[in-house]
């Protein structure tokens, strides 16, 4: 039985152990919250509570034998960086860690992480090919904790182009398809003209590149962390 341990239960790293649990891997799940720790505690083999970075409790636990560890920290990037840096000293033998960034994950190859996870920019790109074939966008499975929703443009992002806004690395938010407001062609029906449909006055730009400007009233089709995407909703920008 393969034997796998989760650093971080945040609705990311508790999606993966519960699914590893699932899948008859014995999973350890270490977090410094009691409450998640007690969350998953009946789900995985064993889930305690402690510092993720402390070389003595992960010892004890003989880290150093599991065939795998994924860091899923996510608040806080010096836990996520000194506990890869501990498993790679340790001797595991394959280390996933969570990055929200490209920075992030240079760091966390650099002290030891075998492969690095961007979730919201790996499901962008899942969700992105969906389009691109025109699937239907809703088999598309996100993390838990992670949603696709059509959102409007907050004003203060309206005439900045997306390379100045940094979507994806200053706010975790990937952005997959600006639906955009356009003024219908109407003409003399006697004339032969026609007024053009409802569906037909949306233009869809599905991928845009960083130097497309949002409009004021424009769409987002964005993917992201639930929290983010509720500030958005409720009209107020995701802190950085």
């Amino acid at each position: 039985m393969k034997r796998v341990a989760v650093f971080g239960l945040g609705r990311f790293g508790i999606s993966i152990a519960r699914h590893l649990a699932a899948n008859d891997v014995e999973v350890l799940a270490i977090d410094r919250n009691r409450k998640l720790v007690e969350e998953v505690a009946d789900q995985v083999a064993l889930a305690i509570s402690c510092d993720a970075t402390d070389r003595v409790a992960l010892t004890a636990y003989d880290l150093g034998k599991m065939d795998a560890v994924v860091v899923a920290i996510g608040t806080n990037f010096e836990s996520s960086v000194l506990a890869t840096m501990q498993c790679s000293e340790m001797g595991v033998t394959h280390i996933v860690a969570k990055a929200l960034n490209e920075r992030q994950a240079k760091v966390l190859t650099e002290v030891g992480a075998d492969r690095i996870v961007m979730p919201e920019e790996e499901m962008g790109l899942r969700l992105a090919e969906h389009l691109l074939h025109e699937s239907v966008v809703d088999f598309v499975e996100l993390p838990m904790g992670f949603s696709l929703r059509r959102l409007a443009v907050p004003e203060p992002w309206a005439n900045r182009s997306l390379a100045d806004l940094q979507l994806l690395g200053q706010h975790r938010l990937n952005l997959v398809q600006i639906v955009r407001q356009t003024t219908p062609t109407a003409t003399d029906g006697k004339q032969g003209g026609r007024r053009t449909s409802a569906a037909e006055e949306l233009q869809k730009l599905p991928l845009p590149s960083g130097e497309t400007v949002l409009h004021a009233g424009d769409l987002m089709d964005v993917i992201g962390p639930d929290e983010v995407l509720d500030r958005l909703a409720s009209g107020r920008l995701p802190t950085a």
